[in-house]
């Protein structure tokens, strides 16, 4: 089961999960949040996920590829290196904090 808090701070959407993902629902679900409220910069917090499959994966990697094109910025804020590697197009940070330096 996935979990959600979502924080809007400072222009940025904070969007942080915990538990097993279903990202194709979940996207999309996202990406009508975003554009009905006109969010520019989305940190998705993902530090708490406990398991990710392939398609979660290609997912959000294609969702990414829909932000960059309508000129919008997706970070991953995760601290475990060994996932770095699976959204390695997308900017990983560790905290978010530094989100606000990015953007």
């Amino acid at each position: 089961m996935l979990k959600t808090n979502i924080e809007f701070r400072k222009g940025v959407l904070f969007i942080r999960l915990n538990g097993i993902i279903d990202s194709e629902k979940y996207l999309e679900e996202l990406n009508n949040l975003i554009e009905e409220i006109g969010i520019k910069y989305v940190v998705l917090n993902i530090g708490s996920i406990k398991y990710f499959d392939v398609k979660s994966i290609k997912n959000i990697v294609n969702y990414n590829k829909k932000i960059l094109k309508e000129r919008k910025k997706l970070l991953i804020c995760d601290n475990n290196t060994n996932r770095e590697k699976l959204f390695n197009n997308i900017p990983n940070i560790n905290c978010e904090i530094e989100a606000f330096s990015l953007i």
